[in-house]
Order: structure tokens, then sequence, then C-alpha cells
């Protein structure tokens, strides 16, 4: 409820009732500078470890595209021969307990005790190491006991300024409406853009919803022309459901209700509707949403009304309500990340400043 209205304020139009409102977030906004930057000055690095770390980050709040990285460039790593690590704090999850597990045994842990990210993550990389600690810098000194690690990647680690990392590769999402590009809470961003000054990678994701991407890029750059810049494309390659995928294709004479808990819910529902026959409905919920009979009846009476051909969501949804009964067809959009000037570019880079050896 809270980050519904949040969202409303940030997006209200120019004049509006939510001036008011607004105003406080503007105020908050200064209090959260000033904390951060208190914090960011008292910061030291705590803890550093023999095995290579490469943090994937941002400076906003919400989905840019970081965990979607994370799986592109674990899957890429662990296909080249390497042997992974992932660190997460577990998001948005009940309990406090602390996980370290290979992928093919975290996969089977509840999402409501490791969080959902790391529960679809575990799903899609079964060979990968998982460690999950509301405190990243000790997940990162639990799993750097695990025998045969080549590298650990931190999802969303751009902000923990007590772990040393050996690269920081922070994702800029170009679908974010420009007027919410303001210091949270009064809009999206953790740090202002000049934080990208700390990073050695800078990945422009969702790049063809820019709408001028050269300037973006130049724009960017003038932050960090040293860093390697990159821009990624999500793709849409499959329906995944429970026993059965499809063809995106598959959506193409279809009529489609669109539900997902996500940070960037519009861009989500501009990628369904260009790929669907008719997008009945879409429901955007908090990010990280907690499902209970109440809001799944909801979205199951709300389909049926629209006589929607089937429902769709995200991964990170789909792994917390897959037993539920729709009494229709229910897929997860499967993405893919698609990098330009390429992933093995972006691979080399990693082996070569990492010193990395198969």
């Amino acid at each position: 409820m809270l980050e519904k209205s949040w969202k409303k304020i940030i997006r209200r139009e120019r004049f509006s009732l939510l001036t008011i409102p607004a105003l406080f977030l503007w105020f908050f906004s200064l209090v959260y500078r000033l904390i951060f930057l208190i914090i960011r000055l008292r910061s030291k690095v705590k803890v550093k470890i023999d095995i290579p770390v490469v943090s994937v980050g941002n400076i906003t709040v919400g989905g840019t595209g970081k965990t979607p990285m994370v799986a592109f460039l674990t899957s890429f790593l662990i296909n080249e021969g390497y042997k992974v690590g992932i660190v997460s704090s577990g998001y948005g999850r009940s309990s406090k307990d602390a996980f370290l597990l290979p992928g093919y045994k975290m996969m089977n842990e509840s999402h409501l005790d490791v969080g959902d990210e790391v529960k679809l993550l575990s799903q899609m990389l079964p060979e990968a190491v998982f460690s999950v600690d509301s405190n990243k810098s000790i997940a990162t000194k639990a799993i750097e006991k695990v025998e045969g690690l080549d590298l650990i990647l931190i999802d969303d680690g751009f902000q923990h300024f007590e772990l040393y990392r050996d690269i920081d590769l922070v994702t800029y999402d170009a679908g974010v409406d420009k007027k919410l590009l303001k210091p949270f809470p009064y809009g999206v961003m953790r740090e202002p853009k000049s934080a990208l000054k700390r990073a050695d990678i800078i990945v422009i994701t969702r790049s063809k919803f820019a709408r001028d991407l050269n300037q973006l890029q130049n724009k960017l750059k003038k932050y960090n022309p040293s860093a390697k810049h990159f821009n990624a494309r999500f793709t849409a390659t499959e329906l995944v459901g429970n026993g059965q995928n499809l063809p995106v294709k598959y959506l193409e004479d279809k009529s489609v209700f669109l539900f997902a808990g996500i940070g960037n819910f519009k861009s989500l529902e501009r990628q369904v509707f260009a790929l669907c026959a008719d997008l009945d409905f879409a429901m955007e919920l908090d990010d990280h949403q907690e499902y209970d009979n109440e809001i799944l009846n909801k979205i199951k009476e709300k389909a049926d009304k629209l006589d929607s051909d089937l429902i769709l969501t995200t991964g990170k949804d789909w792994v917390k309500i897959v037993d539920f009964d729709f009494n229709r067809e229910f897929y997860y959009l499967n993405q893919t990340i698609d990098l330009d000037p390429g992933e093995e570019k972006l691979i080399d880079l990693l082996e070569a400043a990492l010193n990395l050896t198969k």
C-alpha cells in the first residue's frame, strides 16, 4: 500500500493535489541525502577476500536489470568453465537465517526464507553456489570457504561500502521516466549520477527504450569516461509454465492478463504489449509482492471477467505462486540479455581484469 501511494506521488502530473505530499517527500529526500553522505564518508573497507569479487548494482531503487545481469554473467561464466558464487541479502524474505548452498539445493528452499530472486536464480543456475545473509560482507566471508570458487558475484552491492570489490558493474535503466530521476524518496535515485565515477563497467539496460541512446551514452561517459560502457537489450525468449515451455510467438494471437511486483513495471508492460494480440489488463503490484489468496483470487476473477487467454507474470513472481490454479494457462516471461558490443567482450574484460584462468 505504501509503495503504491509513493509511486502515485512521484508519477503525479505537474499540477496535482499530490503536490502537497510530494513536498514532504522532497524534504525527506534532503534528509536521506544527508544520512547517505554521512554513511558514505564514514564507511571504510573492512572485508577483503582472496577470491575475485564483482558487484552488480545500480544507483536507483527498483528494477534496472541487476538480477538478470547476475544470471546472464553467471550462466556465461559457468559455460566457460568457471565455478561461480552468488551473494545476496535475499531482499523481501521473512527469515533472518543465513544460507550457504549450491543452486540445486537452494532451489528447494522457500522463497520466504531465501527471497524470491534467490529462489529464481537457483532454479536457473543449479551449478552456482549461493550465500544468503542480510549482511553481504558476512555472506561473502561465508562463501569464500567453498572450495574451488573462481569468482563471486554480489547482487546489488554498489552501496555496500564495507566490502571490497575488484570490479563494480553498474546497470542504468534507459526506460526510467526522466521526471523520476530525483533523489529518493522524491524520486528513484539512491545516489546522484556522479556516483558512476566509482563504476568500472556501466551497462545501459533496456536500451531500446531510450529516447536518444547516443545522447544518454555521452551523458554517462561524461561522469566516467574511463569506465567500460555497454548497452543491453532484454529479449523475451520463451514462456515458462509448470511443466512446459513455449516460444514467445505463442502470444501473437493471444489475449493476455499481466501482473507483476517489480520495480519497473512500465517497461515490462510495454514489452508484453508489443508481443501479444491484446493486453487485456496490466496489474502493477508492490516490488517483491507477497501473495495471499485475496490477491490471487482478485487476479483470477479479473482474468475470468475479461476472458483472457492466459495469465503472464515475471519469474520472481511465478516462483511464489506456481501452484495456484488460475483456471487458465499461466506462464512467466523468460528474458535474455543481448549485449552491445557483445557478451564475449565483457567476459574477456572480466578475465583480464581479474586474472581468471580456467
